[in-house]
């Protein structure tokens, strides 16, 4: 398993008032190529990329876990941050926390979100060495080996909270969970079921969840145009179950390899996100 070399990852560095505290916000650059969207789906709250896309949350993660600064978050926002590929939803900016930095609660995440997009300059761009990653990927049995003898003797070090917080989707860790995450976030996209590769953050909790689409860039053209062409005044606002389904279906019409695992819903054959396996589900 071998992640693309980066070891200069430039990210934009903001100081950001958040619960009258002093936040120092990381944020990927405009000009990355890559795209994220979100979702929850099955109880998951999924991320959903490219390979190119699991590669960065990687290197963002094991960065992450090396932070020293108190209350340092990294965020991921629009342009980067695109409706989801499956029915063009809006999706949800996301955030990525080293727990061991201080508390970003649920107050933080609220005024993060009011100020977001963030209009404040740059305070200047960091880089952030991810090397480190690179020789972990090199042998990454041993890496698991030294992973699982020191959260063995410490239950703390493997704590972790997935969830949407005022419309934001945290993703946080304590270092050692973040250094997992990104060398298990490496090897997605190299492999593919179907159509897609993942990854779960939490398993067996499987709260929060990686998936990465071979295609994403055109599913995602797709479910916007029939998003526009089904529902032209949608383009802001969560579809209705009804609604999805109808996107789903007529995305079906046109079924690839690439498309959304199938379910039923009242008797008809639709689309839906998953794993991009086809199976039949009974519906309502």
């Amino acid at each position: 398993m071998e992640a693309s070399p980066a070891p200069r990852l430039k990210v934009h560095r903001r100081s950001v008032r958040l619960d009258r505290l002093d936040y120092t916000v990381l944020s990927p650059r405009p000009s990355e190529e890559v795209r994220f969207a979100t979702n929850y789906f099955h109880e998951t709250w999924h991320v959903i990329t490219s390979e190119r896309g699991a590669a960065l949350l990687a290197r963002l993660c094991w960065a992450m876990a090396f932070q020293r600064r108190e209350r340092t978050v990294i965020l991921i926002d629009a342009p980067l941050i695109v409706p989801s590929p499956f029915d063009a939803d809006p999706s949800s900016p996301i955030v990525i926390v080293n727990n061991d930095l201080g508390s970003f609660n649920r107050a933080a995440a609220r005024d993060l979100r009011a100020q977001l997009p963030l209009s404040i300059a740059s305070d200047g761009t960091v880089v952030l060495q991810t090397r480190g990653l690179d020789q972990a990927l090199k042998n990454t049995s041993e890496f698991r080996d030294r992973k699982q003898g020191a959260q063995s003797q410490n239950q703390h070090q493997k704590r972790r909270w997935i969830d949407l917080s005022n419309g934001l989707v945290i993703v946080a860790a304590p270092p050692p969970v973040l250094r997992t995450w990104a060398v298990d976030l490496s090897d997605v996209g190299t492999w593919s079921h179907e159509g897609s590769s993942w990854e779960y953050l939490d398993y067996p909790a499987k709260v929060g969840e990686v998936q990465v689409l071979d295609d994403f860039d055109s599913m995602l053209a797709k479910a916007q145009l029939a998003r526009s062409r089904l529902y032209p005044d949608a383009a802001n606002r969560k579809l209705t179950e009804d609604e999805r389904s109808d996107i789903w279906a007529d995305l079906q019409r046109g079924v690839e390899p690439t498309a959304p695992q199938a379910s039923v819903r009242g008797g008809a054959s639709i689309l839906c996100p998953g794993h991009m396996n086809w199976a039949v589900a009974h519906g309502d």
